[in-house]
């Protein structure tokens, strides 16, 4: 028991940093906003004109125990979609700058 206890404390405080996984947990809540942002601000408005309704979040089963909420569930899927094709489009967008850069730092032949 004890070599796990100092494996784990090795682990966490000397091999691991944890200066740096408390950095990227607030980094990432700050991503998270933002793409939350970008999804609900600005494409989901240039997306709603081309739903019926105008949204998902309206639309709705009914069902004797209540209402099965399914449009706030196509909604979020869609959101989540939206996200995730802006983050892929920064990515490559960041690889290509990548890509230039290395060309550039190359030495002529």
């Amino acid at each position: 028991m004890k070599r796990w206890l100092k494996d784990f404390s090795d682990f966490f405080f000397v091999k691991g940093n944890v200066l740096a996984l408390a950095i990227a947990v607030v980094v990432g809540d700050q991503v998270s906003a933002i793409t939350k942002s970008l999804s609900a601000d600005l494409l989901m408005p240039l997306i709603n004109p081309f739903i019926p309704q105008g949204s998902f979040k309206d639309l709705a089963i009914p069902y004797f125990g209540g209402p099965i909420a399914i449009g706030n569930l196509l909604d979020t899927f869609l959101s989540a979609f939206l996200v995730a094709w802006a983050l892929f489009m920064i990515i490559q967008a960041m690889k290509r700058i990548e890509r230039i850069g290395r060309r550039e730092d190359s030495p002529a032949d």
